[in-house]
């Protein structure tokens, strides 16, 4: 029996001009059910990469495929509505009042077809919103929630349709640490149970380790993927962040953390 497909594979992806690329020759590969960490430096491309994924942007150069099949303009559409990202920088929504349940029900396909009610998908609405531990505030104006919790809503937005690839950058920069934890648990938990293949970029790798499956560390080209309980050289940080970094390990589960008696 033939093996499935990744559900995502890069080839050879550059984004800019030949002489000044924001990113340069990506290969990554991801199966079902992986769950990747992206780290690296501000203006690394992490991004960039994301909207490359999700259709936002053309790679300049190579393609990408999604469960098998090269992302192009005939295929787009379909493949993409198995794909959702929640990017860095929110919308910021009107100044008319909203329901939390109909701000979730905006991650469906038919939310904006003629008259759409959420009634008609209360179930997936309400099965986002309390794996997002959101449940007790449908009913709540949205403007009314915490920067955290609006947070926890957009989640539940992206994982209303059950996608299979979950594309986040930086989702926990306005959740506290157990927040926070609490978010990497859950993404884990969606990995394992229903094999959504996550790629979120967070700047804290020790912070990801004990959830990620891997960890990309990226600056224009990926100069290294760590697998779990595998070790990162010193010069990758170094080819990342610059020769005057100073490199401390503070948590003996983080993924490419080495401890100053364990170096030769």
């Amino acid at each position: 029996m033939a093996a499935n497909p990744p559900a995502l594979r890069l080839n050879h992806v550059s984004f800019g001009p030949a002489d000044a690329r924001i990113l340069d020759t990506i290969d990554l590969q991801l199966d079902a059910g992986h769950f990747l960490g992206i780290v690296g430096p501000n203006g690394a491309g992490k991004s960039t990469l994301l909207h490359i994924i999700c259709g936002l942007l053309q790679a300049s150069d190579g393609h990408v495929d999604l469960f098998g099949e090269c992302l192009s303009r005939s295929s787009r559409r379909r493949l993409l509505s198995q794909v959702r990202f929640l990017p860095q920088r929110q919308e910021s929504m009107s100044s008319m009042p909203v329901k939390v349940r109909n701000v979730v029900g905006m991650g469906l396909d038919d939310y904006h077809k003629a008259l759409w009610f959420a009634r008609r998908n209360n179930e997936q609405i309400a099965h986002a919103l309390a794996l997002t531990g959101m449940q007790k505030h449908a009913e709540k104006d949205f403007r009314a929630l915490s920067g955290g919790q609006q947070q926890r809503v957009r989640l539940a937005r992206a994982l209303v349709s059950s996608p299979k690839i979950l594309l986040l950058d930086e989702p926990a920069a306005a959740l506290d640490a157990r927040a926070q934890a609490s978010l990497y648990e859950l993404l884990r938990k969606l990995c394992d149970d229903t094999g959504m293949s996550v790629v979120m970029v967070e700047h804290d790798i020790a912070a990801i380790s004990d959830f990620v499956n891997s960890v990309a560390c990226l600056n224009r080209k990926i100069h290294h993927h760590a697998m779990r309980g595998e070790t990162i050289p010193d010069h990758v940080w170094r080819d990342m962040y610059g020769e005057h970094m100073h490199i401390v390990a503070h948590d003996a589960h983080c993924i490419g953390c080495v401890h100053p008696e364990d170096k030769p």
